[in-house]
């Protein structure tokens, strides 16, 4: 099974763009793609035995772009995450294999109302929304795992009206994301509403609101997943400041288990190639029976360009210096933080 998923991955992502290409002549169509390669040294996770220099990737990625007129699609595969199959214990298909991360077709109906359908990054979370060859810093934050992730729905977008934007979707249960284990598709939806604000470049802000909703045979006391966001970024010459601020309740279904994640972020481009940067993470996780426990994570980092696009080419070093509860820290943004301090590079390639 798995090897005819990657062989038909493989085989969509190469051939698609040459039969758009082919129709009527007009369509404009776009191959891309990026490696990472990553290094650790130290602990990092709790529990983590192997300490010493250690490789590894974070995304291999392959996919295209095509537009047709005022139609578009995108298809994005990531051989990183072949071995998740996307079912459930009980064999009853929640989404496609997750090896595809993007499987979307979509109009534009004017700058005021885009309409898309497939699987999609669902509209909440700043940095989220930021393709992993674009990110700040090696990996993605602790906030990530409260957003409601990727999703199959549909999705109506605005953008030009005045600075102001918006995203309004419905979708099946946000499967995908970790606060989330519940919901079938037809018994249980998301729902996300985001609205968005931009100054020329230099402005962003943006707040957003989610749920992914329970099934109708949920168990007593189950109650729906719901999540909160604000965030905002400036541009000042060479300095770039964000923030975020992701507030999830009920998670894993459980009543009365909040968990929130908080960030603020700052980077200096030194010249052309050269950037540092430094991030801290604040997590906060509060259980049904009043226990509350924290867990911070500070990057300090640099990042080397090493193409005359950025993302293709480039070198990213961060040093994580954990802090707060690092030993009993259970909230499930755990799995995106480090409970020990740890050394991480970065190697991305990409066209």
């Amino acid at each position: 099974m798995k090897k005819s998923l990657i062989t038909l991955a493989v085989a969509a992502v190469v051939s698609a763009p040459m039969v758009a290409s082919a129709a009527e002549g007009s369509a404009e169509a776009e191959f891309f793609g990026y490696t990472q390669i990553t290094a650790a040294i130290g602990e990092g996770q709790e529990g983590n035995a192997a300490d010493g220099l250690r490789f590894g990737a974070d995304s291999i990625r392959l996919g295209y772009k095509i537009k047709h007129g005022k139609a578009w699609g995108m298809l994005q595969a990531d051989f990183n995450k072949a071995d998740k199959s996307g079912y459930e214990k009980d064999n009853s298909v929640i989404g496609v294999p997750e090896i595809i991360k993007d499987a979307v077709v979509g109009y534009k109906l004017a700058d005021a109302a885009r309409v898309q359908a497939g699987l999609f990054k669902t509209p909440i979370g700043m940095d989220f929304a930021n393709p992993s060859k674009q990110l700040d810093i090696t990996k993605r934050g602790m906030e990530s795992y409260l957003v409601l992730e990727r999703a199959a729905g549909l999705m109506v977008s605005g953008r030009e009206l005045a600075g102001f934007g918006y995203d309004i979707g419905v979708f099946n249960p946000a499967q995908r994301s970790g606060a989330v284990n519940f919901g079938t598709a037809g018994d249980g939806s998301a729902y996300v509403g985001r609205v968005t604000y931009d100054m020329d470049d230099t402005l962003h802000l943006e707040a957003s609101y989610g749920t992914s909703t329970q099934d109708s045979g949920a168990a007593a006391g189950a109650d729906d997943y719901t999540v909160f966001d604000l965030a905002g970024s400036y541009k000042m010459g060479s300095m770039t400041f964000k923030g975020e601020y992701v507030a999830g309740s009920n998670v894993k279904g459980k009543a009365g288990y909040d968990e929130s994640v908080w960030y603020l972020h700052g980077g200096y481009a030194i010249n052309k190639k050269n950037e540092v940067v430094i991030r801290h993470y604040a997590a906060d996780s509060k259980k049904a029976d009043g226990s509350e426990t924290s867990l911070g994570n500070t990057y300090i980092g640099w990042n080397i360009f090493l193409a005359k696009k950025k993302k293709d080419a480039r070198i990213q070093l961060n040093y994580v210096v954990a802090s707060g509860d690092t030993k009993t820290f259970t909230g499930v943004s755990k799995a995106n933080g480090y409970t020990s301090d740890v050394f991480l590079a970065q190697l991305q390639v990409g066209f």
